[in-house]
């Protein structure tokens, strides 16, 4: 069999695993046993148990559990909700003033947990009913929650960002630092857009007469969340400074979460439990993740698929940032169908031979994919925090929030466009730590 005739076998395979409902990973690990069976005989299995165990038995994964457990007490002790009311308390009256709370809360939360689906949850259930009050458009207050939620995904902590790096073998402290000023600039075009909007469209966010604050009291607001944003310092600063690993910047933050949460009277057993519980299920299914991506990898190192795959692009006459934007528009295709961990094990073992085959920073293709998995969580029509959006807000129908993420859609694809242009957006930060 050629190479070309292997990955269409594995990918059939695959597909026909997924349509069976059978777990992304477990589809993944049931694949890679058949074919080095089939490839490399029963001894074989031997080398994909020993591979299983080490490509989890890194200390370079600790973050995962670690991030994602920051924003499982953030969420249940209800800390989540102070980023919010923080950040109105400093937007004022500019046009379509909730729609902004909505990014720059998202932002916050992003910063402090790294948790997209937990951000959505908490921003759709907190301000979506206070915007409807007000008379907002699902086009305004569902694409606001759909912006702020997903920038969890490139603003550190992101535990899909360490989950990526360890796929695609690359250094998570770069990744991590590199999503700072693509989240911030993303952050940015959302505030553009909807300001503009509510300007220029003013029935689809009315303006309302909201109560005077006076700076002494946004200066106590801003007082009162410090210890939450010292969490940020926590991490992200930390990395920044060379002070911490990420390891060791993500078990400092959940011990400073718990003394956060301590201090404000909401640490209870019952939040502890639930963020416990929720944890291990994340990080268990990441982590099967990541055994099911290396076993494949090593199931196309050992059908020749790879290496034939490699050259074949290698021979192209072709400029490498047309194969890097028909990556990005696979990735885009497949994110409207599957989810965000199913699109990295599919992707990353093939894409990152060539990327780096052709001498492409690794990083600044691994915050594209960033970008593009973020996109496929808003991706009509099986984007998941559509289904979480409409999971908080049941009263909304699918059609409308299929057409409120369209706006969001298309910014992000512009931040796609803006980050090929301008690479020194996402290399910046990870050189100034090389040096």
């Amino acid at each position: 069999m050629n190479w070309t005739a292997d990955l269409a076998l594995f990918f059939g395979l695959l597909v026909a695993m997924m349509l069976s409902g059978m777990p992304v990973a477990f589809g993944f690990i049931t694949l890679n046993i058949i074919g080095l069976y089939l490839y490399l005989g029963i001894g074989s299995l031997s080398l994909l148990a020993t591979s299983s165990f080490s490509s989890i038995g890194q200390f370079s994964l600790i973050p995962i559990p670690l991030f994602i457990l920051m924003g499982e007490l953030l969420l249940r002790t209800g800390l989540a909700g102070k980023t919010v009311e923080a950040v109105d308390q400093w937007i004022g009256r500019l046009p379509g003033r909730l729609s902004l709370s909505s990014v720059g809360g998202g932002t916050l939360f992003g910063a402090l947990s790294g948790a997209s689906m937990a951000s959505v949850a908490m921003l759709g259930a907190t301000l979506v009913p206070e915007m409807a009050k007000r008379g907002y458009k699902p086009e305004m207050s569902v694409s606001s929650i759909l912006a702020g939620g997903g920038l969890a995904v490139l603003i550190p902590p992101s535990a899909l960002g360490v989950l990526l790096g360890a796929l695609a073998k690359v250094s998570i402290a770069e990744l991590l630092l590199a999503g700072i000023l693509p989240g911030l600039l993303l952050a940015t075009l959302y505030f553009i857009y909807f300001s503009v909007r509510a300007k220029l469209q003013p029935h689809l966010a009315p303006p309302y007469d909201a109560p005077d604050t006076t700076l002494g009291h946004k200066l106590h607001t801003l007082l009162t969340v410090s210890p939450l944003l010292l969490l940020i310092v926590i991490v992200t600063g930390f990395i920044f400074l060379g002070i911490a690993t990420p390891s060791e910047s993500a078990a400092m933050g959940v011990i400073a979460t718990l003394i956060v949460a301590a201090f404000y009277r909401r640490l209870t057993w019952d939040a502890l439990k639930k963020a416990m519980m929720s944890t291990m299920t994340t990080s268990a299914m990441m982590l099967l993740v990541i055994v099911g991506s290396t076993g494949f990898g090593q199931l196309l190192a050992a059908s020749g698929a790879t290496s034939s795959l490699v050259a074949w692009v290698g021979a192209l006459v072709i400029a490498p940032i047309l194969l890097v934007i028909a990556m990005q528009a696979i990735v885009l295709l497949l994110g409207c169908f599957i989810d965000t961990i199913s699109i990295m094990l599919i992707s990353i073992p093939v894409f990152m031979p060539i990327i780096l085959n052709l001498g492409i920073d690794p990083i600044w293709f691994c915050i594209l994919i960033l970008v593009q998995l973020e996109l496929a969580g808003i991706t009509p029509p099986f984007g998941v925090l559509l289904f979480v959006m409409k999971g908080v807000q049941q009263h909304l129908k699918v059609s409308e929030i299929y057409r409120a993420a369209m706006p969001i859609v298309l910014i992000q694809i512009l931040l796609v466009a803006i980050l090929m242009i301008i690479p020194q957006i996402v290399t910046t930060l990870p050189e100034l730590i090389r040096n």
